[in-house]
């Protein structure tokens, strides 16, 4: 069976039909309400074939055909794919993020707020991963001193996440050599990639190697910052009930998968991370994701920049039966302004 013209305005018919009414598609309701100058005999016939190709399938208590996951990759490599390209220089606006950035707003602030009105666009989950440490510069080092002896590195990254570690060192240092080893790191170390600092890039004069020790010291609490947050990274998700409104999902067991995928932020970020470097969007649908409870799900992902260096992802889980076209459109729009803003604040 060849995969004519015909057949793929067919496919593409009964996407559209079942993404706007999630109710399985007729031939009837095809010859009735499209412009198709063919009968519904004829249309039976050619979706009989796409089912058999392995596009469509057939709901046993349905007179009606819905597409399988090769359909819908069918159409969003394809339709999809082609519609974008045609609208890409149109100059069609739409709506950016309404969020009112104040100087000192912190970035996971402006990341959370970001995920709400991304939720609301799209009415799906909507999930941002703030970039990982390895990711991340070296922006500013503090030290502190409490009574007892205990010590306190505030760590800061370019990308505006502040790690703190607490720790006891033998021998006593006084503020004034805290100040001095604060000043060595701030002025060797700014702007360094976070995961490539070690000892040998600090240089320190002789009347100032009692402090090597306490160095030394901070160097491997850095360290320990990048082991611990290899593990953990922040997401932020927002749209939980939104997604659970959806007609597919009002079978239990379903909604029990949905719920067990959603409160899974591992997953949700592996899910999220996992594309290579050089695409600007992902979409994976149903069986693609190869997760248990992913199956009626399909995800939209890209990326976005914080000072022109770290990247975080950005991406949005909803139904098979999601508006592809909209979602990628809003997607990008989104991606995009939260690049623009990290960019004015650098």
């Amino acid at each position: 069976m060849k995969f004519t013209e015909r057949k793929m305005e067919i496919l593409k018919e009964v996407v559209d039909r079942f993404i706007a009414k999630a109710d399985p598609v007729s031939s009837r309701k095809i010859a009735q309400g499209s412009e198709f100058d063919l009968s519904s005999a004829t249309i039976r016939k050619e979706m009989s074939e796409l089912e058999v190709m392995g596009y469509l399938t057939h709901p046993h208590t349905s007179a009606g055909r819905t597409p399988t996951d090769k359909g819908y990759r069918f159409y969003v490599d394809n339709v999809i794919k082609e519609e974008l390209d045609l609208s890409a220089d149109d100059g069609e606006s739409s709506t950016g993020l309404d969020i009112t950035i104040g100087k000192d707003m912190e970035i996971e602030t402006i990341l959370q707020k970001s995920a709400e009105i991304l939720a609301k666009f799209t009415n799906y989950l909507s999930m941002i991963v703030a970039p990982t440490i390895q990711q991340s510069k070296f922006k500013h080092i503090e030290l502190l001193k409490f009574h007892g002896g205990n010590l306190l590195m505030v760590l800061i990254t370019d990308t505006g996440r502040v790690y703190k570690r607490s720790f006891v060192l033998g021998g006593k240092y006084t503020d004034l050599d805290l100040q001095g080893v604060t000043n060595i790191l701030n002025l060797q170390l700014r702007d360094k990639k976070i995961i490539d600092i070690g000892m040998e890039d600090i240089k320190i004069q002789k009347g100032d190697s009692y402090l090597i020790l306490l160095v030394n010291r901070i160097i491997e609490l850095i360290k320990e910052c990048i082991k611990e947050d290899f593990h953990y990274n922040r997401i932020f998700i927002h749209g939980t009930s939104v997604i659970l409104q959806q007609p597919e999902f009002i079978d239990l067991k379903k909604i029990q998968n949905i719920l067990r995928v959603i409160e899974n932020e591992y997953l949700l970020m592996k899910l999220l991370m996992d594309f290579s470097e050089d695409k600007d969007f992902i979409v994976k649908i149903g069986s693609e994701l190869f997760e248990e409870g992913t199956e009626d799900l399909s995800l939209i992902a890209s990326k976005y920049k914080i000072y022109g260096n770290s990247t975080g992802a950005i991406g949005v889980l909803g139904p098979k039966r999601m508006d592809y076209s909209r979602v990628i459109r809003n997607l990008n729009l989104f991606r995009k302004n939260l690049t623009e803003i990290f960019n004015s604040r650098a």
